[in-house]
């Protein structure tokens, strides 16, 4: 309620700076509108990488499924599986065999066919850093690719590897031993 008097308040300092600047007088009439953005169920909250060999293993029900795509925020994959919109699964995210994530929990969103829509949830500080990683290799490497002129968006299986096993090594670094005073 208070974001939209604040959005009518703006407007109405926009209108009155409008009028001075066009010379207009109070009685002429003049109209300026918001329409607040929709929080539909289709909104995308990041930018998406089309993936290719990359799977999500769902434990219950027990299911493969092919990731479509991935952003920072969640992933779509394909299964002929009903998942319930609203469900969060308990999941292990794997890359050409490999499993580079486990106890990924994603809610879904969204369902569309057979394409399923997931929201990441609760994801701790090393899973967090994986996909951030994999979607900024992966932007890297289209962005490299429409300079040099080629069509394929795809981030290869060596790149996911090495970010997910350079951030297994950082997180497996030893905390230092806090002293105990008697």
């Amino acid at each position: 309620m208070a974001s939209e008097e604040k959005n009518l308040g703006i407007l109405a300092q926009l209108k009155d700076k409008l009028h001075r600047m066009l010379g207009r007088k109070e009685t002429e009439s003049f109209d300026i509108s918001f329409n607040a953005k929709s929080s539909s169920p289709s909104a995308r909250e990041a930018y998406r990488i089309h993936v290719d060999n990359m799977q999500v293993v769902c434990r219950t029900p027990r299911v493969k499924c092919r990731i479509k795509d991935i952003s920072v925020a969640g992933i779509g994959f394909i299964s002929s599986e009903e998942f319930p919109l609203g469900i969060i699964i308990d999941t292990v995210l794997i890359w050409s065999g490999k499993p580079i994530l486990k106890n990924l929990k994603l809610k879904i969103v969204r369902r569309k066919g057979d394409l399923v829509g997931c929201k990441f949830h609760e994801l701790d500080k090393n899973q967090d850093k994986i996909i951030s990683q994999i979607v900024v290799a992966a932007q890297k490497r289209i962005i490299k690719k429409t300079k040099s002129g080629k069509k394929d968006d795809d981030i290869s299986k060596d790149e996911v590897t090495i970010i997910a096993e350079n951030q297994a090594k950082r997180s497996a670094k030893k905390q230092p031993t806090k002293k105990i005073e008697l």
